[in-house]
């Protein structure tokens, strides 16, 4: 891969870096999947769903979203969010799972595994956008 960590700093050649935000968006979505699938294992009891896989590529204006079979995908984006964000995107997916819309049921499961859910979608909604451009 033309991306490395070295020194707690992300380096690559200087022949990549004409491809530079392709290959930066490919490392980051390579690490990702497991690492967000280590930070879904333990809400998953909590909101009662276990996705059958867990995929992370570019879904556009999307954080996350659910497929067939209990797949779960994630914005390669996710993991540059703030810990405590990147749970809520977490267990609205998870929630997903059993309710496909967003229906009083749907937040009412949400704010059952995390209760301080409304402040977290908020600052999604307020500061995403310019959080994280790459």
């Amino acid at each position: 891969m033309p991306v490395k960590l070295e020194a707690g700093r992300l380096r690559m050649r200087r022949a990549d870096a004409k491809e530079g935000q392709k290959h930066l968006r490919a490392w980051y979505a390579e690490r990702a999947t497991d690492w967000l699938g280590r930070r879904v294992r333990p809400w998953a009891p909590r909101v009662g769903k276990t996705p059958a896989s867990i995929v992370v590529r570019d879904l556009g204006f999307r954080w996350g979203s659910c497929g067939k079979g209990d797949r779960v995908y994630f914005h390669w984006k996710t993991i540059l969010l703030p810990p405590r964000v990147i749970e809520y995107v977490i267990v609205h997916e998870l929630v997903h799972l059993g309710e496909a819309h967003h229906p009083p049921a749907f937040w009412t499961r949400v704010e059952r595994a995390l209760p301080d859910f409304a402040d977290r979608k908020r600052w999604l909604l307020e500061n995403a956008a310019d959080w994280v451009e790459l």
